[in-house]
């Protein structure tokens, strides 16, 4: 009975401090039942800020600027710390909204990434105006419908306030179609780089478009370094034709189109590709400059800060561009932009050098001694247009002198055979007389005409 006894009154001992831990900690747990009377105080705080988000414009053409007009107002009695947040959307293509210029009336606002972000304190009647300006690429497709969000936070609580607008087509001529083409490519190309994860995957974009131009263009610098090559081997021959006719200007400009025509040489197969690549070049400085406008074109390559500078556009302060009389990027800045235009004059230099035949001709040599300046001229315009396009120069220029030399043999190396069938003899090591050549082979033609004719009566 004893033991009965101890054993119940322990059990009650049990029960009684249990309960008493119970009535000790009530407070405790009961606390966090009181926390949400803060909830109403806040919710009051966001009911009594209001934001309202708009559009200049429902209907957006590709490639031009809109603006987002966010207001942020407070009606209540008391200031409230407020932030708004908006991301630019990704169109339903995959291309991003791109960001174009933010500004604030009340606050402050910066851009993170493709973001928007607005914090300011709103006294009581106060009102905030928040704008930011996008750009839907011209590279997307048309007809597109997508909605803008801006979140409005205050103390954890949080609103909302959307617009949605549609793209719509630009109105472009044949020339417009043609750079929006080229810049259709260059995003395509780089988007590609990207999802594999290449770096620097615009500036390799450009390389590739570079490529895949000298491709389509290959006949034609096939045919430049064919005529450079043919007007090298007929330097003799033009030289005894002036030494001949050096009195006589109009019978020289006839006897060497003729030789020109006997040989199948173009004096002017040189120019051709150029020719031809000029429309190309204005084309792509006009799609890198939308590009860069678009915001597009901001990404780096190697030690260039970005392919879109040091200018999108030309300008400049005298004769030198603005971007260094200002110094604007800084000493490393500005060396960083300098080395593709030193880059480009060197190949430049090296190109010409390689694809000019020496002259004997003065006027000739008279033209050549001027385009000796167009290296500077184009490391010139280098300084004044974004540096893809600079780096499209040079590119173009390394796969010249390789296709040169790669090419080089097949000119070089002719047959023996073709060298002795009429009309096509070598050049002679020394410079003939003004009348051998044509009087040789006038000859020999003769006599194996004489020849066939009395082989044929001799058989009758």
């Amino acid at each position: 009975m004893q033991r009965h006894g101890f054993r119940l009154l322990a059990v009650i001992l049990v029960l009684v401090g249990f309960v008493v831990a119970l009535t000790l900690l009530q407070p405790a747990l009961a606390a966090p039942q009181h926390l949400p009377s803060v909830g109403p105080v806040l919710q009051g705080q966001i009911e009594a800020v209001s934001i309202d988000l708009s559009s200049s414009d429902e209907v957006v053409p590709l490639g031009q600027v809109f603006t987002y007009t966010a207001k942020v107002a407070n009606t209540g009695s008391e200031s409230v710390a407020a932030q708004v947040t908006s991301e630019l959307p990704a169109l339903p293509d995959g291309l991003a909204l791109q960001r174009a210029s933010i500004s604030a009336t009340v606050g402050s606002i910066e851009a993170v990434e493709n973001s928007i972000v607005w914090t300011g304190e709103l006294g009581a009647g106060d009102e905030a105006v928040v704008t930011y300006a996008a750009i839907a690429p011209s590279t997307a497709a048309a007809d597109q419908s997508f909605a803008t969000t801006a979140v409005l936070e205050v103390g954890g609580a949080q609103k909302e306030a959307q617009v949605r607008i549609t793209t719509v087509a630009r109105e472009l001529g044949l020339w417009g179609r043609f750079v929006n083409f080229i810049a259709q490519a260059l995003v395509l190309f780089d988007v590609t780089f990207e999802r594999v994860g290449l770096p620097y995957a615009f500036g390799f974009a450009i390389i590739i478009f570079t490529i895949v131009v000298r491709l389509a263009t290959f006949p034609l610098n096939m045919q430049q370094i064919k005529s450079a090559k043919g007007m090298q081997e007929l330097q003799p021959k033009l030289k005894a034709l002036q030494d001949k006719y050096k009195n006589d200007r109009e019978s020289l400009a006839r006897e060497q189109m003729a030789l020109y025509k006997e040989h199948g040489v173009n004096p002017l197969g040189g120019c051709l590709p150029l020719i031809v690549q000029m429309p190309i070049w204005f084309a792509l400085y006009q799609a890198l400059v939308q590009l860069s406008h678009e915001g597009l074109l901001n990404q780096g390559f190697f030690w260039i800060p970005s392919l879109s500078g040091p200018v999108s556009n030309f300008g400049g302060s005298g004769i030198l561009p603005g971007w260094l009389t200002s110094m604007e990027y800084g000493i490393a800045g500005t060396i960083a932009y300098l080395v593709m235009p030193v880059l480009l004059i060197v190949s430049q230099v090296y190109t010409q050098k390689i694809m000019t035949p020496p002259a004997t001709d003065p006027q000739q040599a008279q033209m050549q001694n001027i385009m000796k300046f167009m290296p500077i001229m184009f490391g010139y315009f280098a300084l004044n247009v974004p540096s893809g396009l600079t780096l499209y120069w040079f590119t173009s220029n390394i796969l010249g002198v390789a296709q040169h030399y790669l090419t080089k043999t097949q000119y070089d190396k002719k047959p023996e055979a073709a060298g002795a069938s009429v009309g096509s003899a070598p050049v002679p090591a020394s410079t003939p007389s003004s009348g051998s050549v044509p009087a040789t082979s006038a000859e020999g033609d003769t006599n194996t005409k004489d020849d066939r004719k009395r082989k044929s009566r001799r058989k009758r």
